[in-house]
């Protein structure tokens, strides 16, 4: 008998739940963020120019320039994505995180009222 197995890497499921009226757009990844990798992961909060959102504090508020969570993985030979704008359920727990802190803050939770973050 022989047995082959083949380890396929899948993207992380960033929606909670499928609720079937998510409001998605598609979004070009901007160049300069594959300086350092190839690949950009799903819910990651994206701004209006492509690239990853920042949150920017004055007068002791934060605000983020997110637009939309990153739906699917992108990579850098295809910088094509999914963003999710309104109508869903995101999970964080899915959602990248940078040096054991998730991306999704409280900054980007307030700029996208319509998504559910759980």
């Amino acid at each position: 008998m022989n047995f082959t197995s083949n380890a396929v890497e899948m993207t992380k499921e960033i929606l909670k739940r499928k609720l079937g009226g998510e409001y998605l757009v598609p979004v070009t990844i901007a160049s300069s963020e594959f300086a350092y990798t190839d690949v950009i992961k799903a819910g990651t909060p994206i701004n209006a120019d492509g690239e990853a959102a920042s949150d920017t504090e004055y007068g002791g508020a934060t605000t983020s320039d997110a637009v939309g969570i990153l739906l699917n993985d992108v990579y850098v030979e295809n910088p094509n994505g999914s963003l999710i704008k309104a109508f869903a359920a995101v999970n964080v727990a899915n959602c990248p995180k940078v040096d054991n802190v998730s991306v999704i803050t409280d900054a980007v939770k307030a700029a996208l009222p319509l998504i559910a973050f759980e």
